[in-house]
């Protein structure tokens, strides 16, 4: 992967296609707001270091970190979405949605193909830190229930470990506290 700087100097960035996430809401505007399409080609951002991190270069074994994610990206995306799924219901409860908002914006779930109307994922970010040799990866989504904070799901590996706002797939600590817990 081709990573550049990003336009704040802060983390580097590339550009990945992945077919787990095409046909799924286009969210390729800026911070995850709607792109130029209603459907997503399955592009995303993925930002190593999204915090915490100096400019220096990727080391190698930061780009064992990305590559993990590349080689296993189908397996990681399905569980990614089997957590958004089984959590669905508690972020709806937790949403300060009317009724009637709720059934426009965040609707029950009939079928898991029902998230593509709902979500579109725009930057996968591999965190500096692992576990075991498994990255932590944030995804975050933009997403019809919330324009502003959008979603986010933190892996480690294909293990879920937490969900909210965009922020949770960008917030280092979170996997830090993650990687310091026993067992």
């Amino acid at each position: 992967m081709d990573f550049k700087l990003d336009d704040h100097g802060f983390s580097w960035v590339a550009t990945a296609k992945f077919a787990s996430w095409s046909g799924y809401l286009d969210r390729s505007g800026s911070y995850g707001g709607k792109g130029d399409g209603d459907q997503s080609d399955g592009s995303v951002e993925i930002v190593f270091a999204p915090e915490g991190r100096d400019s220096s270069p990727l080391s190698d074994h930061e780009m064992s970190l990305v590559q993990w994610l590349l080689d296993h990206e189908p397996r990681v995306s399905a569980a990614v979405k089997a957590a958004i799924i089984q959590n669905y219901p508690s972020l709806q409860e937790s949403c300060d949605l009317s009724a009637e908002e709720l059934a426009q914006y965040m609707p029950d779930l009939a079928s898991p193909e029902d998230l593509q109307r709902l979500i579109g994922l725009y930057a996968i970010n591999v965190h500096q830190i692992d576990k075991d040799g498994l990255p932590y990866l944030g995804f975050e989504f933009g997403c019809t229930w919330d324009d502003e904070h959008g979603a986010g799901v933190l892996m480690h590996g294909t293990r879920f470990i937490d969900i909210g706002g965009s922020d949770t797939a960008r917030l280092l600590w979170i996997a830090e506290q993650d990687a310091d817990a026993a067992g």
